[in-house]
């Protein structure tokens, strides 16, 4: 037997968040999520869960930085390039 899920009432609520998180990772490419929380004020715990989806989607990646001499996990946007084979882009640039 096969289940459905079904959209529950926040579902509206959390695409607006990463749509939200999204924009501003864009904006602001390598920052932390507390620095991303804090500047969109929203528990970390929320972000964190918003940064997850959205890496699972592959619109943002995670990445290593030194910052103040110590490793840190920074949230950078996936270019619209990185989705596409040389041959593709090679092609989508020959159709001027």
């Amino acid at each position: 037997m096969k289940t459905e899920v079904k959209a529950g009432p926040y579902m509206g609520d959390t695409l607006a968040t990463d749509w939200e998180l999204y924009n501003f990772i864009c904006d602001h490419e390598d920052c932390t999520v507390y620095v991303i929380s804090k500047h969109l004020n929203l528990p970390t715990s929320k972000t964190t869960q918003s940064v997850k989806r959205l890496i699972r989607a592959k619109m943002v990646r995670e990445k290593e930085k030194v910052v103040s001499g110590r490793m840190v996990e920074v949230i950078a946007p996936v270019k619209w390039t990185e989705h596409f084979t040389e041959a593709e882009l090679e092609e989508i640039k020959s159709m001027d």
